[in-house]
């Protein structure tokens, strides 16, 4: 019983840690306002601002995190991680214009990106497999608690900064937005105390039956991780290893993702009205826009996740074998498209209330408490009914992923069509309970097709879907749409073209999963794992 009830307590501590995680992230939501009022921001740089500047280095830091997640002290990493991410949240706060701020997000990313994968790895020691994914879910619940918080308190921050405040007479001249900054940095800081202090690490894969030291010298497979990723590196060391068929293919994809990017950026700065293009910055007499950092941001993502996933392939088969298989694919993409949904409309959904139903920032309140709520609700459901499902049906957990997937899109549509502040928020709700249902059945799902040392590659894996598609693409897709047809409500909609994709990846992945599930330990042999 008091094992038990540990369990729990670390599981409760982690899903706080990951609400840190999204207040932290999501705050430019409820300071949208203030940020285009004092920055000079576009909707195109607020995305940038909240998805791809933080989602880059979140998503690829992710991979040599995990690294460590799986070799080294889990407790250890997540700490150091939560106190480097609340030190950047609090230095945001002291941001003078984009670039500034842009830098400390791509800080944020880069300490986030140690949460999950040792969380989720932690998590598959503290619980047995047949309640992971409501483990999970719990844990993933942190997401709506922190973005709920993030409104609720930030609103507050502003509101009061506001009501007692004159331009003159502001502490230390700080504005309502850089006081929220800071007042949500600071917290962070006293949580990773907590969290090194009260934590047990425990022993990798014992619940399992498979116990495991892990990686025998984690910071240098850290740097392994980062040399296969960033060229010139990763090229060098596949002429090292000789691998003349996998260099070639190298170069042709660094070739033809550099002139996709290029492609975007032309075209992305033809669609935009002259005013919404002006040159943020230059380098060595090049004008660079947003569109540039945009879809550079993004090259270089997609480069270095085919580069690293590359180089597993030669030099750990068995990895490759189990998360380089479709049905893995087909969740990751899945993942990504529905992160793409929901990343793309959360940046704007406090905005949009304010440009339609003319709220104000106490709005935050009734915003955040929708939205954690329901959100947070509806993950733990999503995990809970989950494993009930794969117990009926060893591809249960993502029928219902289907579903939930088919209805948030009815509720989707409600949301953004009524004139009714009420039903505004009401389909909020309901689209937020249904649209984060697939997080824990999906996660544990691909948790489930690979082995206790690989579960924090696979989680690496899994978050370049959700982070480089979802978070990087959809704030951005959605601030430029609305930046180009000046119409928002459009723009939110506009997540929905990928919904036909996604169903179709989901039910892939249902009829394949079983299999691929049951004969992972067989293929990881057969590729050389020696258990």
């Amino acid at each position: 019983m008091k094992q038990r009830l540990y369990r729990y307590y670390v599981l409760g501590l982690l899903m706080l840690m990951y609400a840190f995680n999204f207040l932290d992230r999501q705050v430019i939501t409820i300071l949208a306002p203030s940020l285009k009022a004092d920055l000079g921001l576009s909707d195109a740089q607020l995305g940038l601002l909240f998805g791809t500047a933080f989602a880059l280095f979140y998503a690829l830091f992710g991979i040599p995190l995990a690294k460590l997640a799986d070799g080294w002290h889990r407790v250890k990493t997540i700490s150091l991680g939560l106190s480097f991410w609340s030190a950047m949240t609090a230095v945001s706060g002291f941001a003078s214009n984009f670039a500034q701020l842009g830098a400390a997000r791509v800080g944020v990313g880069i300490g986030e990106a140690s949460a999950s994968p040792a969380a989720y790895s932690l998590l598959q020691d503290y619980f047995p497999r047949q309640h992971r994914a409501t483990a999970l879910s719990f844990y993933s619940a942190g997401i709506y608690l922190g973005v709920g918080a993030s409104l609720i308190f930030g609103g507050a921050v502003i509101a009061y900064w506001d009501a007692n405040y004159t331009e003159a007479t502001r502490p230390f001249g700080l504005a309502g937005w850089q006081a929220t900054f800071l007042a949500f940095g600071i917290p962070g800081l006293i949580l990773a105390l907590l969290m090194y202090f009260t934590v047990r690490e425990p022993v990798r894969g014992a619940i399992d039956g498979m116990p495991s030291a892990g990686e025998p010298k984690p910071f240098r497979a850290v740097g392994r991780e980062l040399a296969a990723m960033f060229p010139p590196f990763s090229m060098v060391g596949l002429a090292r290893e000789k691998a003349r068929a996998p260099l070639n293919r190298n170069i042709v994809a660094f070739l033809l993702i550099s002139l996709a990017a290029i492609g975007l950026v032309w075209w992305t700065d033809q669609l935009l009205p002259a005013a919404k293009r002006a040159p943020i910055g230059e380098i060595f007499g090049f004008s660079i826009t947003t569109n540039v950092v945009q879809w550079l941001a993004i090259a270089i993502g997609a480069y270095c996740s085919f580069s690293w996933l590359q180089s597993i392939r030669l030099r750990d088969r068995p990895s490759a074998a189990l998360v380089g298989n479709s049905t893995f694919a087909a969740l990751s993409i899945a993942g990504g498209l529905m992160s793409f949904a929901s990343y793309g409309i959360s940046p704007f959904l406090y905005l949009y209330a304010v440009q339609n139903f003319g709220v104000g920032p106490e709005a935050g309140f009734v915003l955040g408490c929708v939205l954690a709520i329901a959100g947070g609700v509806g993950t733990i459901f999503g995990g809970v009914l989950g494993d009930f499902a794969k117990r009926l049906h060893p591809g249960g957990r993502l029928y219902l992923v289907l579903f939930a997937a088919l209805s948030g899109s009815a509720c989707l549509v409600l949301m953004m069509t009524t004139s009714s502040l009420t039903i505004y928020y009401t389909a909020l709700g309901l689209t937020s309970f249904l649209g984060i249902m697939w997080l824990g059945p999906v996660a544990a799902s691909c948790q489930d097709l690979v082995l206790p040392r690989m579960r924090g590659m696979a989680t690496a894996v899994f978050f370049l879907g959700t982070n480089i598609i979802g978070l990087g693409l959809g704030p951005y897709v959605v601030g430029l749409v609305s930046d180009v047809t000046g119409d928002m409500r459009f723009a939110m909609l506009s997540v929905l073209f990928v919904l036909p994709v996604t169903l179709g990846l989901l039910f892939y992945a249902a009829r394949t999963l079983p299999a691929r599930e049951s004969s992972a330990l067989d293929r990881a042999r057969e590729a050389g794992e020696p258990v």
